[in-house]
C-alpha cells in the first residue's frame, strides 16, 4: 500500500528549488511535474516516518541531475536572453533592479552553489540537513556556502550598475545593508 503524504503544503518550495536548479520558471515547472510524477509512482518507498520536504527536494534533484546537460544549456541561453531583456527594458522600480541584479548574479553561479544557498538561505535547511540532501559531508556544506557567498557577491560587485554595494561578508554571512 503506498503511504499517504500531501505535497501542496510543499509545492511552492519544490518550485523555488527548481527554479534555482534549473533557471528559468517554465523548467522548473517541468521539473517539478516531472519529479511529483516519479515520487508518486515512488511512494510506497516514503517513511512516513520522516520530513517528507527533504525527500521532495531530493527527488527533485535526482531528476535534474537526470537531464542535466541539457538544463544546463537551457539555462544559459535563457540567462543570456535574459540579459538582453534586462538591459531593453530596466525596471522602473530601484528594488526591482536590485532584485534583478541579484538574479543575475545567481544565474552566472555554478549550480552547486546557487543550489545551496537555495537550501540553506532560502529554505532554511541547517547544514546537516542540506549535506544529507545533497548526500555530502556537513563540512561539504559548509565550505560550497562559503564560496557561494563569496561569489555571489563577486558577481554582484562586477556588474555594470555597481549593485553590490548592498552586500558585504560578515562574519562568514552575507548581509544586507
Amino acid at each position: 500500500m503506498k503511504a499517504k503524504f500531501d505535497i501542496i503544503p510543499h509545492l511552492e518550495d519544490l518550485w523555488r528549488y527548481g527554479r534555482v536548479l534549473t533557471g528559468n520558471d517554465s523548467d522548473a515547472d517541468d521539473l517539478v511535474q516531472e519529479a511529483l510524477a516519479r515520487a508518486l509512482s515512488m511512494a510506497g518507498s516514503y517513511d512516513p516516518s520522516r520530513p517528507l520536504l527533504p525527500w521532495l527536494i531530493r527527488i527533485v534533484r535526482n531528476t535534474f541531475f537526470t537531464g542535466a546537460s541539457q538544463a544546463d544549456a537551457d539555462r544559459r541561453r535563457l540567462a543570456s536572453i535574459a540579459d538582453m531583456s534586462d538591459a531593453a527594458s530596466p525596471p522602473p522600480q530601484e528594488h526591482s533592479a536590485e532584485l534583478s541584479n541579484v538574479g543575475r548574479a545567481l544565474a552566472r553561479m555554478p549550480t552547486d552553489q546557487a543550489e545551496i544557498l537555495h537550501l540553506v538561505g532560502v529554505l532554511g535547511f541547517t547544514y546537516s540537513e542540506a549535506a544529507e540532501l545533497l548526500g555530502v559531508p556537513t563540512g561539504t556544506v559548509m565550505s560550497r556556502l562559503s564560496r557561494a557567498r563569496a561569489a555571489l557577491k563577486h558577481n554582484m560587485e562586477n556588474m555594470d550598475d555597481g549593485a553590490s554595494r548592498h552586500l558585504k561578508i560578515i562574519g562568514g554571512r552575507d548581509v544586507a545593508r
